[in-house]
């Protein structure tokens, strides 16, 4: 087939244009700037699709959930920055935010720095840091010295800095229930103890006394994988439960979970799979994952006695209710706060790195990562149902992240 010299001149002005057009456009998007200086800021609109893969003992389901978000987006052209891309992994529980702070920090760099964030499991993820298999790692379960000490004795301290705040859902797949019922803790423990066996229970249905409850048997679904998760509940749970408490069971990113009866999903995303599967099931996560996949989630009983469905209020309630205690020990758990509006499962959640980086590069990178998620990356909590953190513990933080450095050097000077 003969194609006219007129016709590919014309088409390869065209290319050409389009990619001068291109060029204009993302450089007055990206106007640089240095971390620290003035800045220059525009807001944009954004839509972010974050999927996850469900892997249970029952389903293998991929939940697809897109997020629009309105932020400000800021620009750096540092020359400081390595390109490169970041190895990390852990929590489930925090992964949708992970995956936009990652989209945003690329084009914070100016498509400098990449990161890959594996969704596999608070346990996973400090398991991944501690070995140097992961650069950095994700958890909402800070690690017991137990765990650390084996590899910090050698590589230096390990760094525990909050990133973000969540409430750890309690939703159900009730057939002809579409409303939050009322629970409490006690209750919500005794369902996961199979103590309470059937949706109306006399223990639920005298909290609820409007609803007409079914006669049907409650499948509890829990995580099968060591889940930061899972510690917050049962954290809890410890706090809440003289039945919990008198079964030994403890609380941790695994626990010793009745032997039969229910079932175990991997990761967050795999209990919304299997919740949203199976009728009358019961399950827990991030209340992002109950939104998102339209589960209805209960209405909690916190300590003063009223009852809180999952929201940014309650959990930021909960965090200025402990802001003394974390203040002082940044670990702090802040399950079963004071205060009547606070939501009694809220829980921080981690970021882990070395405090000694090995790879001068590579630090910085993820030195600048940590500061711009504590201040930049704020703002893209709230419309994914994370809380921004309190100004008290982005200070914290700060101070933690300056500790970074390399051969003695930080990275960072506040």
């Amino acid at each position: 087939m003969r194609i006219s010299n007129r016709t590919a001149i014309s088409s390869t002005l065209t290319a050409v244009i389009a990619v001068v057009i291109v060029l204009a456009i993302v450089a007055g998007v990206y106007l640089a700037y240095p971390p620290g200086t003035n800045t220059v800021t525009s807001t944009v609109n954004s839509t972010v699709s974050v999927t996850t893969t469900s892997v249970s003992t029952s389903v293998s389901t991929t939940i697809s959930t897109s997020v629009s978000t309105s932020v400000s987006v800021s620009t750096s052209a540092t020359p400081t920055y390595q390109a490169l891309t970041l190895q990390s992994g852990g929590s489930t529980f925090v992964n949708p935010l992970m995956q936009v702070w990652a989209s945003g920090f690329h084009d914070y760099t100016n498509g400098a720095v990449q990161t890959n964030y594996q969704a596999l499991g608070s346990s996973a993820g400090i398991t991944g840091v501690l070995k140097g298999v992961f650069d950095y790692a994700g958890s909402d379960a800070p690690p017991s010295t137990s765990i650390t000490a084996n590899y910090t004795a050698k590589n230096g301290p390990l760094l525990v800095i909050p990133e973000t705040l969540g409430a750890v859902a309690i939703f159900y797949n009730v057939p002809g229930v579409t409303v939050s019922l009322n629970l409490t803790g006690s209750i919500i423990a005794q369902i996961y103890l199979q103590k309470i066996t059937m949706w109306n229970d006399p223990a639920i249905q005298a909290l609820n006394p409007k609803l007409t409850l079914p006669a049907n048997t409650i499948i509890p679904v829990h995580r099968s994988d060591g889940s930061g998760t899972t510690y917050a509940l049962t954290n809890y749970f410890t706090k809440v439960s003289t039945d919990w408490n008198a079964s030994g069971t403890g609380f941790g990113t695994t626990v010793a979970w009745p032997a039969s009866g229910e079932l175990g999903a991997k990761g967050s995303a795999g209990v919304a799979a299997d919740v949203s599967q199976n009728p009358n099931a019961i399950g827990y996560a991030d209340s992002y994952y109950a939104f998102s996949n339209k589960l209805t989630s209960a209405a909690v009983q916190n300590s003063a006695g009223n009852f809180e469905v999952p929201s940014l209020a309650g959990v930021t309630a909960a965090a200025a209710a402990f802001s003394t205690q974390v203040q002082a020990n940044p670990t702090f758990s802040i399950t079963n706060a004071p205060g009547a509006t606070s939501y009694p499962i809220s829980t921080y959640t981690y970021l882990l790195a070395y405090q000694n980086q090995s790879n001068q590069g590579k630090g910085n990178d993820i030195a600048q990562l940590f500061w711009w998620i504590v201040t930049h990356g704020q703002a893209y909590g709230p419309p994914l149902y994370y809380p921004a953190l309190p100004q008290s513990v982005v200070t914290i933080d700060q101070g933690l992240i300056a500790k970074m450095n390399f051969n003695g050097t930080p990275f960072i000077q506040p």
